[in-house]
C-alpha cells in the first residue's frame, strides 16, 4: 500500500519563496535594469542555442538509457519509425517549439516595453496579448514535457539493499552521518 501523504521539500519551498521576493524586489526597485537584462537574455543567440542543445541532449540520453526497454511514455510521433527517430524528432520538435516561443515572446516584449522595433506591424493590443497567452502555453507545455523526459531519464530505477553480517540493511548515508559505530546496536 502506498503512502498517500504528500511530502514537501520545505527547504526548496523556502528557497523558492526567497528567490521570488528577491526577483520582485529587483523588478520593483530596479525596473529599468531588469527590463534591460530580460531584453539581453531574449536577444542573445546563446540562450536559444543552449535551450535547443539541452533539449535535444535530454531526448538523446533518454533514447540511450531506454533503447532496450519498452518506453512507458507515449511516443511523440509514431512507433512506426522506432524509438531512435521518435526521440530525435521529439527532441528537435520540442527544442524548436521552445526557441520559437522565446522568439515570439522577445518580439512582444520589445514591442511593448521598448517600442524601438515593431515585430507585429498590423496587430493590436488584444492580438498581441492573445499571441502572448498562446506562446506562454506552448512554452510551458514544451518545457514541462522536456522536464518529464529528463525525470524519466535520470530516475534511479532499481537499487540493491546491502546487508551486514547480522542481516541488517546497511545504509551508507546514515552510517556516514552517525559515525563508524552506527550499526553496533
Amino acid at each position: 500500500m502506498k503512502n498517500t501523504e504528500a511530502k514537501y521539500n520545505y527547504k526548496l519551498l523556502f528557497a523558492s519563496a526567497i528567490c521570488l521576493v528577491v526577483a520582485a524586489g529587483a523588478f520593483y526597485f530596479y525596473w529599468d535594469t531588469t527590463k534591460f537584462v530580460i531584453r539581453q537574455i531574449l536577444e542573445s543567440k546563446f540562450t536559444a542555442f543552449i535551450l535547443w542543445v539541452l533539449t535535444v541532449l535530454v531526448f538523446l540520453f533518454h533514447y540511450f538509457k531506454h533503447k532496450s526497454k519498452e518506453i512507458e511514455s507515449e511516443p511523440i510521433l509514431t512507433k512506426k519509425f522506432g524509438a531512435f527517430i521518435d526521440n530525435i524528432l521529439g527532441g528537435v520538435g520540442y527544442a524548436t517549439a521552445i526557441t520559437t516561443s522565446l522568439t515570439l515572446l522577445k518580439g512582444i516584449y520589445i514591442q511593448k516595453f521598448y517600442s524601438d522595433k515593431t515585430y507585429f506591424v498590423e496587430f493590436q493590443d488584444l492580438d498581441l496579448m492573445t499571441i502572448f497567452g498562446v506562446t506562454l502555453f506552448l512554452l510551458y507545455f514544451s518545457v514541462m514535457k522536456v522536464i518529464d523526459i529528463a525525470k524519466e531519464t535520470y530516475k534511479v530505477e532499481h537499487t540493491e539493499q546491502v546487508l551486514n553480517e547480522q542481516g541488517k540493511v546497511v545504509n551508507p548515508d546514515v552510517n556516514s552521518r552517525l559515525g563508524p559505530n552506527a550499526n553496533e546496536n
